[in-house]
């Protein structure tokens, strides 16, 4: 009989933990059915992203766009700062972009944005303007004496190196652009300082631009410049008329310029005087002596030179002077 009594209480037991579980689980779907359903973007706070899309030397026009999260843009207030000034004109609702012309190296953007008279997101970017220069050499032969800069000819290379200015960038740490003629030739490679190509085509000039941009690209800079094309030549060591009397001796050295030669005598030289050929003394085809000879008459001779790259067939350059003979 005991026995019977405690099963009874067991089953009691059992009913009331059933009934309690069950409100429990009750509770909890209930619990649960009422939270809403909140997205992950609703749940995250408002935010901007400023992106400024160049910066460039002093003067040049640098722009900001924002990038908002979780912010209705047309309905929020977009106040913008340029070096701490409230820039009227560009601020207001939907207002997510930003432009102005740099006047010194370093320009900081700020904005806030407001709605419901609350600021709900701020950012601030630094923009930078830097420079860039250019300089430029080719490998056409000069007089070791010559005090000029070597032109460059069709068949001979350019080189040309960039000088970035900008504030804590190494030069080595940029990206580099390179066109000749509006043609890209080298695109956002890094560390490209130092640019080379040869002129193929027969033009007055070619034109070279660079474009400097840091990793991010957030500033740019560029410079361009206009090359000239010079025509090989040759030139006497006196260029003004000579005047000598007959039996009387004159040295004179023909020197080349912007030729695609190593030394002097890679080219091949013709002399020629009143009319007939002569000779240069070997081993310097470019040098001659002139001797009048003792019985000729009074009056004017032509002395003439002409340049030949042996290797290039059409190198040519040509001069002559006028011998005065008293």
């Amino acid at each position: 009989m005991a026995f019977i009594v405690r099963n009874k209480n067991l089953g009691v037991v059992s009913l009331l933990l059933c009934f309690a579980f069950l409100l429990v689980a009750a509770g909890s779907v209930r619990a649960q059915t009422d939270i809403p359903d909140l997205g992950l973007d609703e749940l995250s706070a408002p935010s901007v992203e400023l992106i400024p899309s160049s910066g460039g030397t002093l003067g040049s026009f640098a722009s900001i766009t924002a990038k908002t999260a979780n912010i209705d843009d047309n309905f929020a207030s977009f106040d913008w700062y340029l070096d701490d000034q409230p820039m009227l004109t560009q601020s207001g609702k939907a207002k997510t972009s930003f432009s102005f012309t740099t006047t010194k190296p370093f320009h900081t953007v700020r904005l806030s944005i407001i709605e419901d008279g609350k600021k709900i997101a701020e950012n601030a970017v630094s923009v930078s303007s830097f420079n860039v220069s250019l300089v430029w050499r080719t490998n056409t032969f000069v007089p070791a004496d010559y005090e000029g800069k070597a032109l460059p000819i069709v068949g001979s290379t350019i080189t040309l190196t960039a000088f970035p200015d900008i504030k804590g960038e190494s030069p080595d740490n940029l990206l580099y652009t390179w066109s000749v003629d509006a043609e890209s030739r080298v695109r956002n490679v890094l560390g490209e300082q130092e640019f080379s190509f040869t002129v193929m085509k027969n033009v007055s000039a070619v034109f070279v631009s660079v474009e400097v941009s840091t990793l991010n690209q957030s500033s740019t800079a560029s410079k361009a410049v206009s090359i000239s094309l010079a025509k090989p030549q040759v030139l006497l060591s006196s260029v003004t008329p000579l005047f000598l009397f007959p039996g009387e001796k004159i040295d004179l050295m023909a020197q080349p310029y912007y030729f695609n030669i190593a030394n002097a005598t890679d080219l091949l030289y013709e002399w020629s005087f009143g009319g007939k050929s002569t000779l240069g003394i070997p081993p310097d085809p470019n040098a001659l002596t002139l001797a009048i000879p003792s019985d000729s008459g009074t009056g004017s001779q032509m002395l003439g030179v002409s340049a030949e790259n042996r290797r290039t067939p059409g190198e040519t350059g040509r001069t002559s002077l006028e011998i005065n003979i008293l």
